[in-house]
């Protein structure tokens, strides 16, 4: 055999090995892609199944008045929404608004607006009706000004009564947060000074703190998971719920992690100044409290006390006949 024909044989079977090889590498990679993909598929459906779980859940938790009106209100609310600007002023504000209260209900800012769209219709339905049915007890009532008055004040207090409810939601919901933060704080600072990290820390203090604070924190910690820097979405948890006492919470992190101070000294020192805070806070409200409590006691108390002394007197002069002439 000559050197040339075993120079081809020997290309040829190297040739051939490089193909079985490729081909053996080429089978091996699809089976790895088959099986990630078959583990991120697994993966999405176990995710999916505890998202659905956890909907579930905060579902059962939420009142039977909460659910009949998610059921039969939201999808009438919704249509009316489709009427809304999309682009208004208006629906910035709503947005904060809602932010601030956690989104009751459920309620976009879109829904909020349609929601007072559909109560503005109703007081306006209900004001031209309500004197036409009081006129049949009380005939003359339902005259053209009569009528314009009724529908004027049930249309306003349709427009505004979502808004004013919307802020005393997300007011009792921020004091809420303000009475949750140093006991939170507190046990932050523990966690980290048992040797946990701050993420850690705050996953373990969220699990045995329940209200809104533990719910922004979770939202806060969701988004750091998914990729956000841990200070913008504290930054953005505090831009949601605007107390100043959350953005010396941020601040706190903030400086912690750019200069290296131990984090827990910063926090113990503001959750004393937070409860310093809440404490004035009380003393203040106590000292208010004789301010107060001079209407109640001119409009309701002292006509009773009045009513209860001087009653039996009244009485007594009336059937001895010195009471009138």
């Amino acid at each position: 055999m000559s050197v040339e024909l075993m120079i081809v044989i020997g290309l040829w079977v190297f040739a051939l090995s490089l193909a079985g090889f490729s081909i053996f590498q080429e089978i091996r990679a699809r089976q790895l892609r088959e099986r990630v993909s078959r583990m991120v598929r697994t993966r999405i459906l176990e995710e999916e199944e505890q998202i659905l779980a956890a909907i579930e859940e905060e579902e059962l938790k939420q009142s039977l008045p909460v659910r009949l009106f998610r059921t039969f209100l939201l999808p009438i609310i919704q249509r009316f929404s489709g009427f809304v600007p999309q682009a208004s002023a208006s629906l910035k504000v709503t947005e904060e608004l809602l932010a601030m209260a956690g989104y009751p209900l459920g309620l976009a800012p879109a829904d909020l607006m349609g929601l007072r769209l559909l109560l503005t219709l109703s007081g306006a339905f209900l004001g031209a009706f309500l004197p036409i049915v009081v006129a049949f007890k009380m005939p003359g009532v339902a005259t053209p000004l009569n009528i314009a008055i009724s529908v004027s004040i049930l249309s306003i207090i349709g427009f505004l009564g979502p808004i004013f409810w919307l802020r005393r939601v997300a007011n009792q919901r921020r004091r809420r947060i303000m009475r949750q933060l140093p006991d939170m704080l507190d046990l932050i600072t523990l966690s980290i000074e048992a040797g946990l990290a701050f993420d850690g820390a705050v996953h373990e203090a969220t699990r045995r703190f329940k209200g809104p604070l533990s719910d922004e924190l979770k939202k806060a910690m969701r988004e750091v998971t998914l990729g956000k820097p841990r200070s913008q979405a504290l930054r953005d948890m505090a831009e949601r719920l605007k107390l100043e006492d959350v953005s010396l919470l941020v601040s706190a992190v903030h400086q912690s992690e750019t200069l290296g101070s131990p984090l827990s000294d910063a926090l113990k020192a503001l959750a004393t100044e937070l409860r310093k805070k809440r404490l004035r806070m009380i003393r203040e409200q106590i000292a208010k409290l004789p301010v107060k409590l001079i209407f109640p006691l001119v409009l309701f108390i002292f006509p009773t006390l009045f009513i209860v002394i001087l009653g039996p007197a009244v009485i007594q002069l009336s059937r001895t006949g010195l009471g009138g002439g």
